[in-house]
């Protein structure tokens, strides 16, 4: 009962990742350097952690990771990464004179309900913005940066064979004209740990610079994107 009540009140999410090298990729298109004006969404999930390799049902539940919860928590605020984001981008929509906003209040994109079309001569966001198109009438495009990060956990049935820290990042530019994709991008940043994971210069250091490693490799792709 109380690493369930923990688990509630830190709200560490653990993820299952999937391969992202088969995900539709766009580039940016050059519509994208106009004078209209986007609109920028972050949608940043709660630092967790994150299982791959080969493991049956019976293995999750003996494994579900209640002991990085905490040391995550802790070291959270020292990362900021939503901060880091936030300042990255800036400077990357100044340096291409493109006017921007950050929406801050919570949108529920699940909300949303699924986009459909029959013209196959573009590419189209999944999800069908016309309700915020209509809720934000001074913009023009939209960009969403998902992102997903934290401590990623190889196992082999119950048995952990390696810990690094990750970035899942993905990136879609939408023309809220038609709903049309500008640009669509995903990214799985991994690096190691060096050392054991509970130390360094402080408690749970080497597992926080690894995290930071993946986190300032995908502000270079974020950089790159653009």
């Amino acid at each position: 009962m109380q690493n369930f009540k923990k688990n509630s009140f830190y709200s560490i999410l653990i993820f299952s990742l999937t391969l992202v090298g088969c995900a539709t990729k766009l580039p940016l298109s050059q519509q994208f350097y106009n004078d209209k004006k986007v609109g920028i969404i972050l949608d940043i999930a709660d630092i967790g952690m994150a299982r791959t390799g080969s493991q049956g049902l019976l293995d999750v539940a003996i494994t579900p990771g209640n002991k990085f919860i905490e040391p995550l928590h802790n070291i959270k605020s020292k990362l900021d990464y939503e901060g880091i984001l936030k300042n990255e981008i800036s400077n990357i929509m100044k340096s291409k004179n493109k006017e921007f906003t950050f929406i801050d209040e919570k949108v529920d994109l699940a909300s949303y309900g699924e986009f459909e079309t029959t013209n196959s001569d573009k590419k189209y966001a999944k999800t069908d913005f016309f309700p915020l198109r209509l809720a934000r009438k001074d913009l023009n495009e939209l960009l969403v940066v998902k992102v997903k990060y934290g401590i990623l956990v190889s196992y082999y049935g119950f048995i952990e064979i390696g810990k690094e820290g990750y970035v899942n990042i993905a990136t879609e530019v939408i023309d809220l004209n038609d709903n049309s994709l500008l640009q669509k991008n995903q990214h799985q940043l991994n690096s190691p740990i060096h050392g054991n994971w509970k130390e360094g210069d402080a408690d749970f250091d080497n597992l926080k610079v690894s995290i930071q490693e993946s986190i300032d490799k995908s502000i270079t792709i974020l950089k790159e994107s653009f």
